[in-house]
């Protein structure tokens, strides 16, 4: 080859070479002619948080970019240069760690092409990265960042924490939640619907709740399963409840949650499910091993539960030692009232009464004293238990009660036995303070029988207002007697007629002769002293009858049971046709008559602005203003006959032939025996108070059921006599015909006696003693 020709192939090659160089080198970027020129010193790039920057991408090659998109190539769609710019800066989620998340998703779908693509990119920006090995086994959901629901989680947003779950599976197709946050998710949701619906006290529907959902998902919750098994016991689902806290006991190892739970369950359940419990566990109902600590709980339940009748036998006597030890220790007044009560019930009287001394001398309160006061009576000392029950008749509606209760047996003696005035006001106050029908009726009796009979009217007339019954009205009937109140005992009489036979009684004398009473001899003004008088009441005198008992000593046999205390009057042929027709004349015009409609007597409790600024304000505000009561309205006038009322003996009169009209059911003979005189059904508050033997007397109470007088010696101490005397009458047979037969209407428009009248009732001047 020439000289020249090959001088001319080295120019040539040359500039290949130079032009080759030119095209490997980085090509500017164009730029408009209304950009600003580069900053000398331009700021870095801000980053986002949480994520590195590489600092690389500003020197990426528009070439390599392409070349690093294979995607664009598998989805035939061209990019433009700043989307593909944007797609080629690596963002990563550490320092090592790149955004795998398309891999992961490819690798979750199966799509092997995709998933070798996005390795060629993930290679290309980093070279040293290498898959993970579970790459086709790991969920998709691993590879999203979670951060954000698990914020929404511990904020306890639970709505939103779903709205933005949902959200990223309509993103992304196919993504679901870890199973760790879909499992604490439901819990969560479960935990927080059940403690709204506990906070809100529907535990109904918080039953209804459970009943629907499964709570398999909160076996290590168990505050939360407590607060389930509570609901249960609040709903009376007893049952369910004793299960829940077996499957609490059964499934945790924690000996602090076992006794918590044994707790629980004494403070849900009744003893009788407590028990059951207990027995499912060992070591706790004998409170061994990690129950010990629990020995003393169990117990105060066993006496509690003995107490309200729900457990029938006695707590074992080494385990009362120990409580009665620990409760003297703690010098907790409701503990060592536990014990005294527990001894009550057990009829174990003194030990008792040493208990709820020990009791009141640590702040015990008003039921610690009405128990003492129990105690007290029980024992016979009923003086000190009126002291007592009077001292804490404030704090207490029970000690009132009770108060009222012991005196009155005394005051409704027929013999009244002295008692000093000032405990006959500070009774009466009560009774005014309280409106206590039946201490009202107890003053009158003891006024009557002490002759002083305007003070009697003065309380049997607040008696009838407060307590309408046989004995208050009859009391009222007999003062306005003594008194010569003719027009008030025929209204008593007219009012009453049907209903009380004492009361009309008093009209229709039966003939026979009685003894009579201190009041009936000459010197009855000096058979009582001086009363207490105040603006609101006056107090009777102390009563002065020769041979009268001392308060509280045994009752006597009243005149009524006393052998020969009626006998007939001998009288000649034709005698008793002329008694009666004098007793009918006596009458006339009389009875039957009409009578107001209205409730004449009505009294209130404190009826002067001095008393009643006595009374403690209540919350701060000043004591109301008493104003006057409306009458009445009579709608109908007052109807001439009386109606037989059913379960009411016979009327006096009715043994003369005359009759009352039929009863509302259409009755036309009088009940016998009496309601008065039947014995209470079964279930009702009467028959409870019947049983009571805080109110028949122990003695009475006994003598009906000889078991329950248990360690008590015959007429020993306990056998205190307290109790409802007998009234004379009762027990007399039923008359021996129907009377009034064919005399409908004929209230008292004739006379025709039968061949034999029956013995009449012992209504006597001198009245039976009366008590609740």
């Amino acid at each position: 080859m020439p000289a020249m020709t090959r001088l001319v192939l080295v120019a040539i090659l040359a500039a290949l070479a130079a032009g080759g160089a030119r095209a490997a080198a980085p090509l500017p970027s164009p730029r408009p002619a209304s950009a600003k020129a580069p900053d000398p010193n331009p700021k870095p790039a801000k980053a986002q948080p949480g994520k590195l920057q590489d600092p690389k991408a500003q020197e990426a090659k528009p070439q390599d970019i392409d070349a690093a998109d294979p995607q664009s190539a598998l989805d035939g769609k061209p990019k433009s240069r700043a989307t593909r710019q944007r797609q080629s800066i690596p963002i990563v989620g550490g320092p090592v760690a790149p955004d795998d998340f398309a891999l992961r998703y490819y690798a979750s779908l199966k799509q092997t092409a995709r998933v070798n693509a996005e390795l060629a990119r993930l290679h290309t920006l980093y070279p040293s990265y290498e898959p993970p090995q579970d790459l086709y086994e790991a969920p998709a959901s691993n590879a999203i960042d979670e951060e954000p629901f698990w914020a929404l989680f511990a904020a306890d947003k639970i709505e939103e924490l779903k709205a933005a779950i949902d959200a990223k599976e309509r993103e992304i197709p196919g993504w679901k939640p870890s199973a760790d946050l879909a499992s604490k998710l439901r819990r969560k949701e479960l935990r927080l619907k059940i403690s709204a619906l506990w906070k809100a006290d529907k535990i109904l529907d918080l039953v209804d709740y459970l009943k629907k959902e499964d709570t398999s998902e909160l076996q290590d919750d168990v505050d939360v399963l407590w607060t389930i098994a509570e609901a249960y016991a609040r709903a009376r689902q007893n049952e369910d409840a004793v299960n829940m806290f077996k499957r609490i006991l059964t499934t945790t190892k924690d000996p602090q949650i076992r006794v918590a739970t044994i707790q629980k369950a004494l403070g849900s359940l009744r003893m009788a499910e407590v028990e059951t419990l207990l027995a499912a566990v060992p070591g706790a109902s004998q409170a061994t091993g990690e129950f010990a600590p629990l020995a003393i709980d169990i117990t105060r339940a066993r006496i509690a539960a003995y107490l309200h009748d729900e457990r029938t036998e006695e707590v074992p006597p080494a385990d009362m030692a120990k409580f009665e030890a620990y409760a003297r220790n703690s010098k907790d007044a409701n503990q060592i009232g536990l014990v005294a009560w527990y001894d009550y019930k057990r009829r174990d009287f003194n030990a008792a009464l040493e208990w709820f001394k020990l009791a009141i001398q640590y702040d015990g309160d008003a039921m610690i004293a009405h128990g003492l006061a129990h105690s007290l009576r029980a024992l016979g000392m009923k003086r000190e238990a009126e002291e007592v029950a009077y001292a804490w008749h404030e704090p207490l509606a029970n000690n009132a009660i009770l108060y009222l209760d012991l005196l009155e047996s005394e005051l409704t003696r027929e013999i009244p036995p002295y008692i000093e005035a000032d405990r006959l006001a500070r009774y009466a106050k009560v009774t005014m303070e309280a409106s206590a029908g039946e201490g009202a009726q107890a003053l009158g009796w003891y006024a009557y029988n002490s002759c002083q009979w305007d003070v009697a009217k003065f309380w049997f007339e607040r008696a009838v207002a407060w307590f309408p019954k046989d004995s208050t009205v009859y009391g009222l009937a007999m003062s306005s007697k003594r008194v010569k109140d003719e027009k008030g005992l025929y209204t008593l009489a007219n009012r009453y007629d049907g209903l009380f036979a004492k009361v009309v009684g008093i009209l229709f004398p039966d003939g026979l002769v009685r003894p009579p009473s201190p009041c009936d001899q000459k010197g009855a003004e000096k058979l009582h002293g001086a009363g207490v008088k105040t603006a609101a009441f006056i107090a009777p005198g102390p009563a002065l009858i020769p041979n009268a008992p001392p308060v509280y000593a045994p009752v006597a046999p009243s005149y009524g049971d006393q052998n020969n205390a009626t006998y007939p009057v001998d009288m000649q042929p034709g005698q008793e046709d002329k008694r009666v027709a004098a007793l009918l004349k006596a009458i006339k015009g009389k009875f039957p008559a009409q009578v107001d409609m209205s409730n004449p007597l009505r009294f209130r409790a404190m009826p002067i602005p001095s008393l009643l600024a006595q009374r403690a304000p209540a919350m701060g505000f000043p004591v109301a203003v008493d104003g006057g009561y409306r009458k009445d309205p009579a709608t109908e006038p007052a109807p001439l006959v009386a109606r037989r009322v059913p379960g009411v003996g016979p009327m006096p009169y009715e043994k003369y032939g005359f009759s009352l009209l039929p009863g509302w059911n259409g009755q036309e003979t009088a009940s016998w025996p009496p309601y008065s005189q039947q014995i209470a059904p079964a279930g009702t508050m009467w028959a409870d108070q019947e049983a009571d033997p805080t109110k028949s007397g122990l003695a009475v109470f006994d003598s009906r059921s000889p078991s329950n007088a248990r360690g008590l010696a015959p007429g020993g101490q306990g056998a205190a006599t307290y109790g409802q005397q007998p009234v004379a009458g009762y027990g007399q047979q039923p008359p021996s015909r129907s009377f009034g037969a064919g005399s409908a209407g004929n209230y008292l428009g004739g006379y025709s006696p039968p061949a034999t009248p029956p013995r009449a009732p012992a209504y006597g001047q001198y009245p039976p003693p009366m008590s609740r």
